[in-house]
């Protein structure tokens, strides 16, 4: 079971929300301040979760869309709660 940080959570989900329309962010660990590990595991975590409208993956590497519904409740949640 993946067990993510919250911190890595809210970086990825907050970097995804400034997407717009069919734009895909691929998920570069240095570029976003995350350890390699960390990012991996909360992007795993965070696209078997539904959040993202759409992703790609594929050698280890991911490429997230903009936000689902799931997605910005998730945000919300990690930011407020």
């Amino acid at each position: 079971m993946l067990n993510p940080s919250k911190s890595d959570c809210i970086t990825i989900l907050s970097a995804a929300s400034q997407l717009a329309g069919d734009s895909m962010l691929p998920l570069d660990h240095g570029r976003l301040g995350l350890s390699r590990n960390g990012m991996l595991t909360a992007a795993a975590f965070l696209v078997e979760r539904a959040c993202f409208r759409r992703y790609h993956e594929g050698g280890g590497h991911y490429a997230v869309g903009a936000l689902s519904l799931q997605g910005r409740l998730r945000l919300d949640q990690l930011s407020n709660g």
